[in-house]
C-alpha cells in the first residue's frame, strides 16, 4: 500500500512523538511501579522469572512458546524454566496427544506465590497512586486501557 508524502510525514511524526513519551514515561513506570520492594514475597526470583509466571497463569505452553512470546532465547529460556521446576513453581507435562511436547506449568506454590505477588504490587501500586486526585486516577485508568487495546495489536 502507498502512502501519500503528507500521510507518510504524519505516521512519521506520530511514531516520533510516541518514542519520544515512551523515553519519557517507561522510566518514571520502572522506579515507580516496576522496582518496587516485593517484601521478600519473590526470593531468588527474577522478572524474567515473574513473567513467566505471569503467562503461564493463563495456561500451561512449550518453553519454545514461552520464549517466543518473552523474546527470551530457547536456551536462556530452558535454563529460567530448570530454576523455576527446582523452586517447585512450575512443573514439566507431557502433552496428551503427543508425547514428544513438554507443557510447562504452573504448579499449585506456582499459582499461591503469583497471587501473593499480585496483592503485593496491588498494594505497592495504590501507595503509588494516592498522589492522584479522582480525576488524574480516571485519565489514567483509560488511558492505560487504550494503550492496552493498541498495544495488542503491535
Amino acid at each position: 500500500m502507498n502512502f501519500s508524502p503528507t500521510n507518510t510525514q504524519t505516521k512519521e511524526a506520530a511514531a516520533d512523538s510516541i518514542v519520544e513519551n515512551l523515553v519519557s514515561i517507561v522510566p518514571v513506570l520502572h522506579r515507580k511501579i516496576l522496582r518496587m520492594d516485593l517484601g521478600g514475597v519473590t526470593g531468588n526470583l527474577t522478572r524474567l522469572h515473574l513473567g513467566i509466571m505471569a503467562r503461564l497463569r493463563e495456561g500451561s505452553m512449550t518453553a519454545s512458546e514461552l520464549a517466543r512470546v518473552s523474546i527470551v532465547p530457547k536456551p536462556q529460556m530452558t535454563h529460567l524454566i530448570d530454576q523455576l521446576v527446582d523452586s517447585g513453581i512450575v512443573a514439566r507435562n507431557p502433552d496428551s496427544s503427543d508425547r514428544r511436547v513438554i507443557n510447562i506449568a504452573l504448579t499449585g506454590r506456582g499459582v499461591v506465590l503469583l497471587e501473593e505477588l499480585k496483592l503485593k504490587v496491588q498494594q505497592n501500586v495504590r501507595k503509588e497512586l494516592e498522589a492522584l486526585s479522582p480525576n488524574e486516577l480516571n485519565e489514567m485508568s483509560k488511558a492505560l486501557e487504550i494503550l492496552k487495546r493498541i498495544a495488542s495489536k503491535l
